[in-house]
Order: structure tokens, then sequence, then C-alpha cells
């Protein structure tokens, strides 16, 4: 079993609700609700960091466009931006220097706890694309 589904939303915050719904439409009673919730949570996080920094100089109307497969034993989540991109392994290999007290700045590590495959590259059609994976056991 495999089922993708795909959406295009502006840069702007209050899609996120619509962004969380139409995750929600994916058939999965069999993904135990610990992963589910980490999928959910880093989806509303990736998403969040595509407005806020990616986007941050652009206009509103700038397509910012995901894509979630579900198959019988992973979660997949794509999302698309158009910002400048940045390395996530050398942002990944800074959280140390992070201010733990500080209002921001921690959600690539809450992102990179909570998956089991964490990647941002450029698309051959000059997006980038920041994707994650979490493989589950399915329950019956």
């Amino acid at each position: 079993m495999s089922q993708t589904i795909f959406l295009q939303v502006t840069t702007s915050l209050s899609d996120l609700v619509p962004v969380l719904n139409w995750f929600e439409q994916l058939p999965h009673t069999s993904v135990p609700n610990a992963d589910w919730l980490r999928c959910k949570t880093a989806l509303a996080e990736v998403f969040t960091n595509s407005v806020r920094h990616a986007h941050r100089d652009m206009p509103s109307e700038t397509p910012i466009s995901l894509e979630a497969n579900l198959t019988d034993s992973s979660i997949e989540i794509k999302v698309f931006d158009f910002g400048a991109g940045f390395d996530l392994s050398e942002k990944l290999s800074k959280l140390d220097e992070v201010d733990v007290m500080a209002l921001g700045g921690r959600g690539l590590d809450l992102i990179s706890q909570m998956v089991d495959v964490f990647t941002y590259d450029k698309t051959s059609d000059g997006r980038n694309c920041m994707k994650i994976v979490r493989y589950y056991v399915p329950i019956s």
C-alpha cells in the first residue's frame, strides 16, 4: 500500500491549519499514534520554518508545495520552498550553541529528533526540498 497526496499553499502562517488538515487525509489507522504525532509535529515545524525563514522577504503569494507519502512502513513528507537555502548538516552540527532560553532556534533539532531521515537539498527546478521520513511498525 502506498498513497501520496499533494498541496500548494501561500507563504502565510495562517495556512498551517489547512496544511495539518491536509496531512490528516492520509489513511493512518495502521500508524502508531506516537509516530503519527511526531510526523505531524515535524511537518508543522518544517512548514513554519519555510514561512518564517526561507520566504521571510518574499511576497505572501510565493507558493510552498507539499507532498506526503504513506506506505506500509514509512511516512515521507517533502516541503518545497524558494528560499536561499542553507547547509542543514552545518546547522545541525552547531545546535549545541543554541540558547535554550531563546524563543526560537530549536526547530531543526526538534525535527531531527522526531524523524529517521532529515534532508534539505536544492532541486533541479531551483527550489529547496526539506524531506523528513519516519519509519514505523504497523499496528493491526
